[in-house]
């Protein structure tokens, strides 16, 4: 019934009014139109067959996926160039998302963060590579014997190799009284988390981390002397001109009207909470205000403009290095182009932000879902198809013929977890099915690579050491995968 509802509110909105994109001529204004339009409804797979008909528009993935609300918006040279939304804010009250509704912005608050401690690094407040209990006061990394030889640093806070675990810290009920930071740190009421503690040597790996970004939130404010929020709101939210964004627990007066409701898979509503874990996953923002933090950090880079960082800080955050300073970085030897990018997830919420240096243009996508990870993704590639940018290209798969001789190789079962994928040969092909499943005939497409025709899922087999064929890495069509391990 839910869902039957949804898709009525959908084919309702999709006949309202869209933001009209900023442009400085008709011509241009109606390359502008054009280009948003082939985004609305090209969305692609990351791989489909050549001759098939993969092409899907936004309102159909919200449909499929039961996703509620939808805003965008796309940065072009420093300025706004356009901003789109779908659906609702709000279900129950038939709320529609508008240009100005504010979602959970989950983890793009880290790399946001981020930008601010490089700020205080250029300002000499802080250093990189200096041992962070050097700036702590109140609460300091606990000595262990993984502290004996390495110490916590504000470089490996920022590209989680701190040393620190991957969980997520708790949220609190609006009535309910809210831990400080260091109570969270430290462990102590009314936080309900264990104390934040180091599982392994600084700089040894890389492993995910929320934590490692509080113990940042608590670092900005022991140098600063400062509340977080107003430290964000001086070095990124109004150099950015973001007048629509706020760290604050609960969220200020200003902003709380215009908050969007999220939902889980089944479209049941969460109820409001707050969370105190700032740094980590704190922030409520619009696409738009996040669009024109992605701009000014660009322009910083490309013009030395020096609204947030220095050109010279700006262009470490876009090298071409495994450094991360709390952007995911993508690139290769082929491209000139370094994407810095972002996703975010708290419940009710997905959201995912990139930008292109070479291009001088970014993306900022925000939905009030559970499940809105896979639809972002397809307008991630839609994007990049319509400006051209070198990443994110979907590929288009050939079929090809092979002697069934060979594809016995791939014949048997695979598990990974709790779930079992069995492979066998049928009339000449492989056939793929799982226990509960009819068996699904795949396309060879490459020796070792098979796709099904009706939902673009790519099997790739992959061998050990020994040339034995012991893994089947599956990859959906929204570029997600899991590894199977032959029994």
């Amino acid at each position: 019934m839910k869902r039957t509802l949804l898709i009525l509110l959908l084919l309702l909105a999709a006949c309202g009014e869209k933001d009209r994109p900023k442009a400085t001529s008709q011509d241009s204004l109606n390359n502008q139109i054009a280009q948003i339009d082939l985004i609305e409804k090209n969305l692609v797979p990351v791989h489909y067959l050549r001759d098939s008909d993969p092409y899907k528009s936004i309102l159909q993935h919200m449909q499929e996926d039961v996703i509620p609300g939808v805003s965008m918006a796309f940065i072009d040279h420093g300025a706004v160039s356009w901003q789109r939304t779908y659906g609702y804010a709000n279900l129950e009250d038939s709320v529609r998302v508008n240009s100005s509704t504010v979602f959970n912005g989950a983890s793009l608050s880290k790399p946001v963060t981020a930008m601010a401690a490089l700020d205080l690094v250029e300002e000499r407040v802080l250093s990189v590579d200096e041992d962070v209990n050097t700036y702590l006061r109140g609460w300091q990394v606990p000595d262990n014997p993984f502290t004996k030889e390495e110490k916590v640093t504000l470089k490996r806070l920022m590209g989680h190799t701190a040393g620190f675990d991957r969980y997520v810290q708790s949220s609190f009920f609006p009535h309910e009284t809210l831990p400080t930071i260091t109570q969270m740190l430290a462990g102590e009421a009314p936080s309900v988390d264990p104390p934040v503690s180091l599982v392994y040597v600084p700089g040894q790996k890389q492993i995910y981390s929320n934590p490692g970004y509080s113990v940042m939130e608590k670092l900005i404010e022991d140098v600063t002397g400062k509340d977080f929020n107003a430290v964000l709101t001086e070095r990124i939210f109004e150099p950015s001109g973001m007048i629509y964004s706020s760290f604050e627990q609960p969220v200020p007066d200003r902003l709380s009207q215009q908050m969007a409701t999220g939902y889980s898979n089944d479209l049941e509503p969460y109820p409001y909470k707050l969370f105190p874990y700032k740094a980590a996953g704190g922030i409520w923002t619009t696409p738009t205000d996040l669009a024109k933090f992605l701009g000014t950090l660009l322009e910083d880079h490309q013009t030395g403009r020096d609204a947030i960082l220095s050109q010279t800080m700006a262009d470490s955050v876009f090298s071409k290095s495994s450094t991360r300073w709390g952007f995911a970085k993508i690139y290769n030897d082929e491209s000139p182009d370094v994407l810095i990018e972002h996703w975010g997830s708290n419940s009710g919420f997905t959201c995912y932000m990139v930008a292109s240096p070479v291009h001088r243009q970014g993306l900022v996508i925000m939905t009030n879902s559970d499940n809105g990870m896979s639809l972002m993704s397809y307008i991630t590639r839609a994007v990049a198809a319509a400006y051209g940018w070198d990443f994110f290209q979907p590929k288009v798969l050939d079929p090809m013929v092979m002697d069934s001789s060979l594809i016995k190789a791939f014949v048997g079962k695979y598990k990974g977890g709790d779930e079992l994928l069995e492979f066998d040969l049928v009339a000449g092909s492989l056939s793929f099915s799982r226990p509960s499943g009819l068996p699904k005939r795949l396309v060879t497409v490459a020796e070792n690579q098979f796709v099904s025709p009706d939902n673009n899922t790519l099997f790739e087999f992959l061998e050990n050491q020994a040339g034995e064929v012991k893994y089947v890495r599956m990859t959906w069509a929204d570029g997600y995968n899991s590894d199977y391990i032959r029994q």
